[in-house]
């Protein structure tokens, strides 16, 4: 492991990093405001850059039109631009969804599914085999090169909607959030 990039800002106990889905890592937070606290209250946020992306050099590129992955079932990703090396030796990345606080990233997960790039200008990628593997939720897509550099990530659901958070009562006066006009606050 190498140490890269320390922060000089006092993040503390409410503090988070996320990944982006351009491979950066977005940190911000601090304690809450607190006249006793020994360190103040701190709004700034960074965004920590690796150096894959400061050399400036290519990053492979994909789209996925399936977005919807059933448990063991296979998915094509058409590579659109090339990073390094052979495509033969690519691999994808699936990073899941967080809920980030206190320093810590419930739910997240890192998993290398089974993946054939042979093809040339396309991977065949099999989804985890079942929620023992990979419990259903939301999850990143990076196609790494052969020096692992990264693409930019599309987002997948794996598993489905167990909890039926989709299923929207069908009454003749609810509006489904998100799909009606903009309202304004004030």
């Amino acid at each position: 492991m190498t140490v890269m990039a320390n922060t000089t800002i006092a993040r503390l106990y409410h503090s988070e990093a996320v990944l982006l889905d351009d491979g950066r890592v977005l940190v911000s937070g601090s304690d809450p405001e607190d006249v006793r606290a020994f360190a103040p209250q701190e709004y700034r946020n960074e965004l920590w850059t690796p150096p894959y992306i400061l050399h400036g050099g290519a990053r492979p590129a994909f789209t996925v039109s399936d977005l919807d992955w059933a448990y063991g079932s296979t998915h094509t990703i058409s590579i659109t631009a090339f990073g390094t090396g052979a495509v033969g030796s690519y691999r994808v990345s699936l990073i899941g969804a967080v809920a980030s606080t206190h320093g810590n990233s419930m739910g997240q997960r890192t998993i290398f599914p089974a993946v054939d790039c042979s093809a040339g200008s396309s991977c065949k990628v099999t989804a985890p085999p079942t929620a023992n593997v990979c419990p259903p939720a939301w999850f990143q897509v990076f196609l790494l090169d052969a020096n692992n550099v990264p693409s930019h990530a599309s987002w997948v659901r794996i598993g489905g909607d167990p909890a039926g958070l989709g299923n929207w009562p069908a009454f003749p006066d609810f509006n489904v959030p998100g799909t009606g006009p903009v309202q304004p606050l004030f």
